[in-house]
């Protein structure tokens, strides 16, 4: 599948930021990620099967001021999104956002700037053009807290006891944030 260029809403050297459309549904793996049990073993899907019209659902649910969505496209294999992240819960009022994504495991496991680039380009908009304060998000998986502090400098800012049900188990969940002045974006 082609990319629309009028879609590209960031491009750095290893990803493409793209405004998410119908094709992306229809053509990527967008749909399955959410129905692959061990892609989502460290997040809040595959409680309950996806499909196109939940999918559509979703996009349309997307396009308001209160979260940015986008897809991911990775510039070695450029046809269709690997993955999608978002800024969500923008509060213009309080200055701050969620960030959060979900990245095809099999496509983008071995290229970690993939994550990195995308990320950065994330909190860059959140801090310089949307004017964000505090930039913050939740995980339950092990290694994700250390790697956002060693790669932009979150910081841990608490901890939900056993906040997520997943795979017959309650989860912690560890939050962190990260602020403007506090802010590292990593050369990849």
């Amino acid at each position: 599948m082609a990319i629309d260029e009028r879609l590209v809403f960031h491009e750095g050297k290893h990803v493409r930021l793209k405004v998410l459309d119908e094709s992306d549904i229809l053509e990527s793996g967008w749909v399955g990620w959410f129905n692959d049990e061990q892609m989502c073993e460290f997040n809040q899907h595959h409680y309950f099967p996806n499909s196109f019209e939940k999918q559509r659902e979703f996009l349309l649910a997307c396009q308001g001021p209160e979260k940015l969505q986008l897809g991911i496209i990775d510039r070695s294999s450029p046809d269709h999104i690997c993955g999608v992240v978002s800024l969500s819960a923008i509060n213009l009022v309080h200055r701050h956002a969620e960030i959060g994504g979900t990245q095809a495991m099999s496509q983008t496991r071995v290229n970690q700037a993939i994550f990195i680039e995308s990320w950065k380009f994330m909190l860059k908009h959140g801090f310089e053009q949307l004017g964000l304060q505090k930039i913050y998000g939740g995980t339950f998986h092990p290694h994700v807290p250390g790697a956002l502090r060693r790669m932009f400098n979150f910081e841990v800012e608490g901890l939900m006891k056993r906040h997520v049900f997943k795979q017959g188990d309650f989860h912690d969940v560890t939050l962190v944030a990260v602020y403007p002045d506090t802010v590292v974006y990593p050369e990849i």
